[in-house]
C-alpha cells in the first residue's frame, strides 16, 4: 500500500477484521512518507486541519458495511464494527455529545486522529519511506523499491496517496507568489493582516473551495479575491438519494452508459463545490467569480501575471498572489514503473484511457496494480474518495483472499489473473 491514509488504514483494517473472522489474508504494509494519515492533520499541507470533513463521518472505515464474504459476513462486519467512528467516540466519551449537536462533520484534524487511532488498534504495519521504483521481478510479483534503499516484494500494489498538484503552463515549481492546493495550507498565515491584497484562486472543485473560504477570513479589508473556472460559474455537489446511493452502492453503476457516467461525475464530484461550501460562500462578500482557463502565469519578483483564455479572447491579469487549486494528479505512479512494470502497464491499456481499464478490484485491466483514485468512471463514484472505503477494501481484498479453507482457492485465483 502507498499511502497510510484513509484507504491504506481501511485496507489494513479489513485485513484484520478477516483475520478475526477465520480467513486467510496476505501481510498488509502501509508505505508513506508522512505521518499517519499526515495529510488530513495540517502539519503537511491538504488542508489547515480545521475544516470540515466533506463526507458525514459514518462513512468510516468499514461503511457501507456490506455482506460481500459469503458466510464469513456476520463475523467480519461485527469486526470492522470496532473501527467505526461511532466506536472512536465512545473510546473517548464523546458520542453523547456528538448525537446531541446533530451530529456535526469533524474536522479534518479530528479525522486524522480517529484514522490514526484505527490503525494502532488494527495493529497496521507501516513502514515509513518514500517510493522510488515500482517494478515486476520474476514470477510476477512486485519489487518495491525505497528511498532509504531496501526493497518491499509484493503480490500487489495498491496506490492510495495523493500525487503531486496539477500545475498549469509556466508555473514555477518554488515561488512565494504561487501556490497549490498542498502549499497554500503551509503558507496561508502570510494572508493575514497586512496590506490588502489581489489574489486569484484557479478551479472549481473543492480544493479551491477551501482555499477561497480560508482566503475570505483571512485577507485585509480592501482586498479582491478572483476565482477562475473554465465555466464561469460555481456549481454546487447534489446530495439526492439517487445520486448519493452510487457512492455508496456502485452495483448498477457499469450498466450506466459511459457518457451518462462522466455527466454523473461532473454534475457531482469533478469541478463542483460541497453543499457546506456553497453555504459558506452564499453568506461571503469579497470575490468575484470569473470565466476563463489559465493558459500560463508568469511569477515575477513582486506580482504574478495569469493569461486568462475564455474562447478566443486573451487577457492578462497581474496579482499579488495565485493559488492553483486544480486538483492532483492522479497518474503521478506512472513515473515509478520500471521497464517490465512499465511495459506490462501499456500493454493493460491498449493505448486507451486509463480510466476505463479499471477492474472490479479496482485494478489496471487485470494487472495486480489497485487505483481506487482512478476508478470512478469504471466502477463507481465513491471509490476515489471516502464514500466507501469498507466496500473499497472489500474489492481489493477480494483478489487475494478466499472465503473457503485457507490457500488453495486464493492461490488459484492469483495464479490465473498473473500474480504468480
Amino acid at each position: 500500500m502507498v499511502g497510510a491514509g484513509p484507504k491504506g488504514i481501511a485496507i489494513a483494517a479489513k485485513a484484520r477484521a478477516l483475520a478475526a473472522a477465520g480467513l486467510a489474508v496476505p501481510r498488509v504494509v502501509l508505505v508513506d512518507r508522512g505521518e499517519v494519515a499526515g495529510n488530513w492533520d495540517g502539519r503537511q499541507g491538504y488542508t489547515s486541519g480545521l475544516l470540515p470533513l466533506g463526507t458525514p463521518p459514518e462513512k468510516d472505515v468499514g461503511y457501507p458495511y456490506a455482506a460481500s464474504w459469503g458466510d464469513a459476513s456476520a463475523g467480519v462486519i461485527a469486526a470492522m464494527a470496532e473501527y467505526s467512528w461511532q466506536r472512536h467516540l465512545i473510546r473517548h466519551g464523546a458520542y453523547g455529545d456528538w448525537v446531541d449537536r446533530g451530529r456535526m462533520r469533524p474536522a479534518h484534524r479530528e479525522w486524522s486522529a480517529y484514522l490514526r487511532e484505527v490503525a494502532e488498534v488494527a495493529e497496521a504495519e507501516i513502514v515509513r519511506g518514500v517510493v522510488t521504483g515500482l517494478e515486476m521481478a520474476a514470477g510476477g510479483r512486485w519489487e518495491v523499491s525505497l528511498e532509504a534503499g531496501d526493497a518491499i516484494a509484493a503480490d500487489g500494489v495498491v496506490i492510495t496517496g495523493a500525487g503531486p498538484a496539477i500545475t498549469v503552463p509556466g508555473q514555477p515549481g518554488d515561488h512565494c507568489r504561487v501556490l497549490d492546493g498542498r502549499t497554500y495550507w503551509l503558507a496561508a498565515h502570510e494572508f493575514s493582516g497586512g496590506c490588502a491584497r489581489n489574489v486569484c484562486v484557479v478551479g472549481s472543485g473543492e480544493t479551491a473551495a477551501s482555499v477561497v473560504i480560508d482566503l475570505l477570513k483571512r485577507l485585509p479589508r480592501h482586498s479582491a479575491l478572483d476565482v477562475l473556472t473554465a465555466r464561469g460559474v460555481l456549481y454546487s455537489r447534489g446530495e439526492s438519494y439517487e445520486e448519493n446511493r452510487f457512492y455508496s452502492d456502485p452495483g448498477d453503476w457499469p450498466r450506466l452508459a459511459e457518457a451518462h457516467r462522466r455527466e454523473f461525475l461532473a454534475r457531482t464530484d469533478r469541478g463542483v463545490f460541497s453543499l457546506q461550501a456553497e453555504a459558506a460562500l452564499n453568506q461571503a462578500r469579497g470575490f468575484r467569480t470569473l470565466a476563463g482557463r489559465a493558459a500560463a502565469v508568469e511569477a515575477r519578483e513582486h506580482d504574478v501575471i495569469v493569461s486568462i483564455a475564455y474562447g478566443e479572447e486573451r487577457e492578462r491579469v497581474a496579482y499579488d498572489a495565485v493559488v492553483v487549486a486544480v486538483g492532483f494528479d492522479g497518474q503521478w505512479f506512472e513515473a515509478l514503473l520500471g521497464g517490465t512494470a512499465s511495459r506490462r502497464y501499456r500493454d493493460a491499456l491498449g493505448g486507451g484511457e486509463l480510466a476505463r481499464h479499471i477492474g472490479l478490484d479496482l485494478s489496471v485491466a487485470g494487472l495486480p496494480l489497485h487505483l481506487p483514485v482512478m476508478a470512478g468512471l469504471a466502477q463507481g463514484p465513491g471509490f476515489p474518495n471516502l464514500s466507501c472505503l469498507g466496500l473499497l477494501s472489500d474489492r481489493i481484498l477480494g483478489r487475494y483472499v478466499t472465503t473457503g479453507p485457507a490457500g488453495a482457492a486464493a492461490a488459484e485465483r492469483r495464479r490465473l489473473a498473473g500474480v504468480e
